[in-house]
């Protein structure tokens, strides 16, 4: 049995002294605990405070449709604020993958195998950390890569070795390649007080500008920052020093003209980027990071004002399980979360797996049966116009049956809860429902456009079965993986 990570230890620890905290009643001995697992992140930093920086995003270019197999990548947010699109204008849905210490531990013929091996599997975006650390799964919390390269002179963050910031542009030149979008951390919340430790504010905003201006001729990237972050200031509007780090590193970023999408991944076991509220106005899109059932986080999200996309960022990963005295992750616990995101409005879904830090024999680990699932539902989703599709909440053509949704946060598995989630386009011409388990639903067929026709489809294995359209729908069975998982797809021309 191999040792555990230091990251998903710590997440395991954390998870498990908060849990304690609540049986105590709020002893302090829980509440130490995690706070000691997180200190790094508390460090003090010098300087005067400098202005709030604003969350633009480009225009889209509309010059023309993207051609059959052409390469493309996330460049801006929707007129409507609710999804991703291309540098063509287009809609672009989200399916990424976690490997967040690929850039320290793998060599350049690793990297390329990975994303290649990604691309042609369907991935069109990537989660990594820039600058390595244990907790991110790197070899040491100097920063360094597994053959020795380190980013910083002597600690400086803004002095750099050039071999590191060399490799570390090959290595995203060839996800551009794979077309690949890399959500990319330049700073994290497992190294900010490690390996990237400023010693004032105004050298995170000289770091932002100059990861800006090194990779200012990529296409393919999205900013991003936090990770396992937990922010401590006495005042959340005001930010702690960390926060003000970060916006200043986005500050030398915007300063240096790009002004693509970012957004801050906050702390497990449940949070959206606007739950805190230094950052609520600085984010472009909500990271939405949840172990528990995905819905409930993602309609949060959905629901904000005013409207960002809500992105699936991280849940429960393929051969991890993050939440003790629950049901090891499945390849159902993995669909679950990836379709009840899709029909409760995320502009995409993330997969990640135990090989995020790229164990011995991960490249034999690269095609999961979960990969493969989880690839022909993105397809699926990818051949309608998910864009129109709004949750199924307000006025909902699934009118009974549904369940019992969960409303807050309760610390309940994904496995645990089977509520059936919908959504549909205001025309009515397309409607989808994603059942996690047996149900028999009631629906409205007058929200739903003439000449529509209902097509169940087995997440397991993508197969589809025509049924017509009646008041009722009941799951026909269990699917190719022996579950009673369904998803329900309603079209009209």
């Amino acid at each position: 049995m191999t040792q555990p990570s230091r990251r998903l230890t710590l997440r395991r620890t954390a998870v498990l002294a908060l849990a304690l905290m609540v049986l105590v009643g709020g002893a302090t001995g829980g509440w130490l605990l995690w706070q000691r697992l997180h200190d790094h992140q508390d460090i003090t930093i010098a300087a005067e405070r400098p202005g709030e920086v604003s969350a633009p995003w480009p225009t889209p270019s509309t010059s023309r449709t993207p051609r059959p197999g052409e390469r493309r990548f996330v460049t801006s947010v929707s007129e409507n604020g609710r999804y991703f699109v291309d540098q063509y204008g287009v809609p672009l849905l989200v399916q990424g993958d976690s490997p967040w210490s690929l850039m320290t531990d793998l060599s350049p013929a690793q990297a390329e195998l990975y994303f290649r091996t990604r691309g042609e599997q369907g991935f069109n975006a990537a989660i990594t950390s820039l600058v390595g650390g244990e907790g991110n799964g790197g070899p040491s919390d100097n920063g360094g890569t597994f053959d020795g390269l380190i980013p910083f002179v002597d600690g400086d963050v803004t002095a750099w070795q050039e071999p590191y910031w060399e490799r570390m542009t090959r290595y995203l030149e060839v996800a551009a390649e794979s077309g690949i979008t890399v959500f990319l951390y330049p700073i994290d919340g497992w190294t900010i007080g490690e390996a990237f430790h400023p010693e004032t504010i105004e050298q995170c905003q000289t770091y932002g500008r100059m990861v800006a201006e090194r990779f200012r001729d990529l296409p393919n990237l999205v900013w991003m920052s936090g990770g396992d972050y937990f922010p401590k200031a006495d005042d959340p509007a005001s930010g702690s020093d960390v926060d003000q780090c970060i916006d200043a590193s986005m500050r030398g970023i915007r300063g240096a003209g790009d002004n693509r999408p970012f957004s801050i991944q906050l702390g497990y076991p449940r949070s959206i980027s606007t739950d805190n509220s230094y950052w609520a106005d600085r984010v472009s899109w909500n990271f939405v990071y949840t172990y528990l059932p995905t819905y409930v986080a993602v309609l949060q999200a959905y629901a904000r004002n005013p409207v960002i996309p809500a992105l699936f960022g991280e849940g429960n990963y393929e051969r991890e399980n993050n939440v003790v005295d629950t049901p090891d992750t499945t390849n159902q616990t993995l669909r679950r979360q990836m379709l009840w995101a899709l029909t409760s409005g995320a502009a995409g879904a993330f997969y990640g797996s135990d090989d995020w830090e790229f164990h011995p024999g991960w490249e034999q680990r690269l095609n999961t049966e979960a990969v493969a699932q989880l690839g022909r539902m993105h397809d699926q989703f990818s051949q309608l116009p998910w864009w129109s599709l709004v949750p199924d909440t307000a006025r909902p053509w699934v009118t009974a049956g549904r369940g019992t949704a969960l409303t807050d946060d309760t610390g309940q598995d994904v496995l645990d809860n089977d509520y059936v989630t919908a959504a549909k386009s205001v025309d009515g011409r397309l409607a989808v429902a994603y059942f996690p388990g047996e149900h028999t639903v009631t629906v409205d067929r007058g929200a739903l456009a003439a000449g529509a026709r209902a097509v169940w489809i087995d997440p397991a294995s993508g197969a589809s079965r025509m049924v017509p359209i009646t008041d009722t729908f009941t799951t026909p069975g269990l699917n190719a993986d022996g579950d009673d998982d369904w998803l329900l797809v309603i079209t009209a021309r």
